[in-house]
């Protein structure tokens, strides 16, 4: 199947799995939505139901005299949301927010609209409902920093560990019955599996060869080595938020779920407390809720700051400029942060057989991941190299280029070509600790305009440098005895951007990863801790309002986002419940 046709099979299977979503058969799984009216009450308000938000809806509501709404601009989650192997056709779908990058002319020109796809997820479960399942907590070094940002150690390695603990149940027995056991869960609503597959021991053999550790697991003290993957699956079923931890309590009577409802405005009283939100149900009914505790807004880094910002908390003279008055003069919005990943494809082994069927019911591909530095001396990683084993002419490699990635096709043309009767490594590389930032804008004061998103990638030159550094020593794959015994290769995609460049250079490495860049989709810190939150995530300058979501991050953690947001959210739950006084009486 070549570039222009998976993209259209993947358009058609996209369009088939919509129309099978109007059959709501995964309704029964989730809360009815809840029948509100204007002027109700509820002793806590938390906006958005993504990763951290069901979090938060679920643990709050431990407590049956509490009341807790929870307010999604989505719905349901769709079937295909459920099977990990159909998660490739869940964005730029139905439940996709298809937010993208402002053009700056720079980055993004090997991909067809030359702006950046910043996937989302508008639904129940948020972005953990459309995500790669991907289950990676960072280096304990990326909390030190948090808990130097927020000036409190309770943000430290020691201080969340126990919330990734509380959040997880790993279902691996690999894992249970060895050393690393200690730093995970048993009980938690998140259940956690591990690459089952043995096709990775042979790349692992090779990055050991070159020197690398191989290591049952890297989300306790050790974070530098290759490892098979850990997944937020379990019983063949993503474990999204909205699976993980809503399912299980939709009969709750105090938790009510108002869904397909869009959150425009927070409500405050002239004491600066924060007593309501603002929204707009999809009939286009226009509402005020009441909040008699707090609201907590977990919309995510893009709409997160802009529902804040709407409501007159951000930077004063951008504010000013729309004619919204200031309430809280704070950056919210700034300190966009983001992994940006580059791509390369090994040419494996030839492959004469046809692909196996792909079981939906697993993570489509074998993968592995490594977490390197180049100073050996350093004990923390600078960069993840994710790694895909894709069989032979499995169409894969060509719908992630043409479909995901949105790069050109002449690109993802050979990338089908290098497929033929090969099996391929797709490795994506990206730096951990990025010191790009961007931000996050208003791109007016209507709440329907999705904000201006200025992703700043690369934006930093050392940032593209310290990339091309990490594709040319990665690159030293082709020189192991394995690869080399199969004859594999580096597939040189003839980048036009690049020609005339020494191939595998550091000057053309710098060209490809610029080039064959892509978001990972870790969008993070734009009301970070420290500077718009304080260290119990409460609004600077605010009353009883919180910011609990991945826009908390003062700096992204060493690897993706999604259990740490998780981790975050559980964190939050504590806090709240240790400053309410509602909370003593469920003690």
């Amino acid at each position: 199947m070549d570039a222009m046709a998976a993209l259209a099979g993947a358009t058609q299977m996209q369009s088939a799995l919509h129309l099978l979503a109007t059959l709501q058969l995964t309704a029964p799984l989730y809360q009815q939505h809840c029948v509100v009216n204007d002027g109700d009450s509820f002793d806590f308000v938390v906006v958005g139901a993504g990763s951290a938000g069901s979090v938060l809806a679920n643990r709050l509501s431990e407590a049956e005299h509490v009341s807790v709404l929870l307010i999604e601009e989505g719905g349901d989650p769709p079937l295909e949301s459920t099977f990990p192997g159909l998660f490739p056709f869940l964005a730029g779908g139905q439940v996709d927010k298809k937010f993208v990058t402002e053009d700056d002319h720079k980055t993004h020109r090997c991909h067809r609209n030359h702006v950046g796809n910043l996937t989302s997820g508008s639904m129940l479960g948020g972005s953990s409902s459309l995500n790669y399942m991907f289950y990676v907590r960072g280096d304990p070094y990326d909390y030190e920093r948090w808990a130097i940002a927020a000036q409190d150690p309770t943000w430290s390695w020691a201080g969340v560990l126990p919330y990734f603990i509380k959040s997880e149940r790993l279902e691996d027995p690999t894992l249970l019955f060895s050393p690393y056991a200690i730093n995970h869960g048993t009980s938690g609503y998140l259940g956690v599996t591990r690459e089952y597959r043995n096709d990775t021991e042979r790349y692992l053999e090779a990055v050991r060869e070159l020197g690398y550790d191989v290591l049952w697991d890297v989300n306790g003290d050790r974070h530098l080595g290759f490892t098979p993957q850990l997944y937020t699956i379990a019983g063949g079923v993503r474990q999204s938020t909205a699976h993980s931890y809503l399912s299980p309590v939709r009969h709750r009577r105090n938790l009510c779920i108002l869904k397909n409802t869009k959150a425009t405005k927070i409500v405050f009283d002239k004491h600066n407390n924060a007593v309501g939100v603002e929204v707009k149900t999809q009939s286009g009914q226009q509402l005020t809720v009441r909040a008699n505790q707090e609201v907590v807004v977990s919309a995510g880094a893009i709409m997160s700051p802009q529902l804040l910002m709407l409501s007159g908390i951000g930077p004063a003279e951008h504010l000013k400029q729309l004619g919204i008055p200031v309430r809280c003069d704070l950056p919210v919005g700034m300190n966009y942060q983001d992994h940006v990943v580059s791509l390369i494809l090994f040419q494996m082994e030839k492959c004469y057989s046809p692909p196996k069927p792909q079981e939906q019911n697993f993570f489509p591909f074998p993968a592995f991941t490594g977490y390197i530095a180049l100073d050996k001396s350093q004990p923390y990683p600078d960069s993840e190299i994710v790694n895909f084993i894709i069989q032979n002419d499995s169409g894969a490699n060509t719908l992630i280029c043409a479909f995901n990635y949105w790069f050109n096709f002449e690109i993802c043309q050979k990338f089908h070509e290098a497929s033929k009767g090969r099996n391929t490594l797709l490795a994506t590389v990206n730096k951990l600790h990025p010191k790009s930032r961007g931000r996050v804008l208003l791109r007016s004061r209507n709440p329907d305009d999705y904000p201006k998103i200025d992703a700043g990638m690369f934006s930093e030159e050392s940032d593209l440098d310290d990339m091309a550094k990490y594709m040319e020593e990665y690159a030293r794959m082709v020189n192991t005895s394995y690869f080399r015994s199969v004859g594999a290769e580096i597939v040189d995609l003839k980048l036009s951007p690049c020609e005339g460049l020494t191939r595998w250079s550091r000057e053309y490495w710098r060209c490809h990863a610029q080039c064959l860049m892509n978001t990972n989709y870790h969008y993070s810190g734009t009301c970070a801790l420290g500077s718009v939150v304080d260290s119990r995530l409460r609004v600077r300058g605010a009353r009883r309002l919180r910011v609990v979501d991945a826009s908390v991050m003062p700096t992204i953690t060493g690897g993706n986002t999604n259990a740490p947001v998780i981790m975050i959210a559980e964190k939050a739950a504590d806090f709240i419940k240790e400053e309410n006084d509602l909370f003593r009486k469920f003690k």
